[in-house]
């Protein structure tokens, strides 16, 4: 049977995948805009998930939640990619290096969704918890695999003019195509408050054993810890991207990132 953009299926996942750290609780307003639907279908939607166990009601303000459903499938599906879990140990031996948050991302359409940190011994706010999902063209992370793609494959998905989020953000799809040449030459990504102003990061890309660019591993922290020790961090989440990239193609399992994405 041919799905339809607008089927029954394709809105109740709408509504799952609005929901995130930073919107744990909508209304039905709330979904009925996000999804585009009348309160009616929106309403019958929310019911048949909630029969099921995919969302939780609570009366007392009148929102919605995530339901404990949706944590025994995320459960399962991280047990799945195995592989996943099997690189914490790098990411821990990064973030001890550099004493800075390391985290290792994949590419999605024109955003970078965040799979594992470890954090930094300080405290900074930098916008990557799991799940989170950032611009990459103003992200290492997303700068690091979207230099590995063709360029023509970056012109499709950049159509239109770029978001700008700081002063320093790429503001046109020609300077992007420029920093992703000089970070497709040298191997890695580098981004000096393109998102967050005072925050730098340098991201490098892993690869599968196609050698496809589908993920990266980077390190983000504040400028003035960053800048001192710029060298060393580029040689540190260099080599950890080659260890995580080894250890992938040398794995007995193949990744499954499309099961933990969608």
């Amino acid at each position: 049977m041919t799905r339809t953009p607008n089927s029954s299926l394709t809105n109740a996942l709408h509504i799952l995948k609005s929901f995130s750290i930073d919107e744990q609780e909508l209304t039905l307003s709330d979904i009925t805009e996000r999804i585009g639907v009348s309160k009616s279908t929106a309403c019958r939607l929310v019911q048949t998930l909630e029969s099921e166990g995919f969302i939780n009601q609570n009366t007392g303000f009148n929102t919605y939640s995530l339901g404990s459903s949706i944590l025994a499938l995320s459960n399962t599906v991280v047990d799945q990619i195995a592989i996943l879990k099997e690189t914490t140990h790098f990411l821990k031996k990064l973030s001890m290096q550099t004493k800075e948050s390391a985290h290792i991302a994949i590419l999605e359409n024109t955003d970078v969704i965040y799979l594992k940190k470890e954090d930094s011994q300080y405290r900074v706010q930098l916008r990557s918890h799991i799940g989170r999902r950032n611009p990459a063209h103003c992200t290492a992370s997303g700068l690091a695999i979207l230099a590995q793609l063709n360029p023509h494959t970056v012109d499709m998905l950049y159509p239109e003019k770029l978001t700008r989020y700081t002063q320093y953000s790429l503001a046109t799809l020609e300077q992007l195509q420029q920093q992703l040449s000089i970070f497709r030459k040298q191997g890695y990504a580098v981004t000096k408050g393109h998102f967050i102003e005072t925050i730098i990061a340098i991201g490098a890309p892993v690869y599968n054993k196609q050698h496809i660019a589908f993920a990266s591993v980077s390190v983000a922290g504040p400028i003035k810890r960053i800048l001192p020790n710029m060298d060393k961090i580029i040689e540190h989440v260099m080599t950890t991207s080659k260890q995580i990239t080894q250890f992938i193609q040398t794995h007995e399992k193949e990744i499954d990132l499309e099961t933990f994405i969608k």
